[in-house]
């Protein structure tokens, strides 16, 4: 058995797992993972601009705020940003590899490309207001409440001795 196959019987038509197809599909997935960020952080600054746009003006106190409008606020938020990562993930699945079909390997059949995984993370990672609603509502509803504690630490550099 080769190291880089998944152990079962390949097709006819499956590349070999030589180290230059490896190698050409572990480029692809770095460079993938890295459209997935960029888009990320560029779909959460768009999502967040826009978001700003449709919130009232007067700041809401979410820890007291009704909790059925709340959690509609929290899904509807997530509900567009699913929406966003898919039309994202089909738009970085048309950008085409410059290493597509080197050593027989198709960009096509990255299972990466349907993934996304980085991208909604990326995009719900960097949205601040989201990110503390769902702290506070898991703080309200669930009783999970931050124990994130800053690090006291006290760091003295010695001077070398000369």
């Amino acid at each position: 058995m080769h190291l880089f196959t998944d152990g079962s019987k390949s097709k006819s038509t499956d590349p070999p797992y030589t180290p230059a197809f490896v190698a050409v599909k572990f480029l692809d997935i770095g460079l993938t993972t890295t459209y997935f960020f960029i888009a990320g952080l560029l779909a959460a600054k768009v999502y967040d601009s826009l978001y700003a746009l449709v919130q009232t003006q007067t700041p809401i106190d979410w820890k007291h705020y009704p909790l059925l409008p709340f959690t509609l606020d929290i899904l509807a938020n997530f509900f567009f940003i699913a929406i966003v990562a898919y039309l994202l993930r089909n738009l970085i699945g048309m950008i085409p590899y410059p290493l597509d079909g080197v050593a027989g390997f198709q960009h096509r059949r990255l299972k990466e490309l349907g993934g996304g995984t980085v991208l909604l993370f990326i995009i719900f990672i960097f949205q601040t207001d989201l990110t503390e609603k769902v702290s506070i509502y898991a703080d309200r509803v669930l009783g999970i409440t931050k124990t994130t504690k800053k690090a006291d630490i006290d760091i003295e550099l010695a001077e070398p001795d000369t």
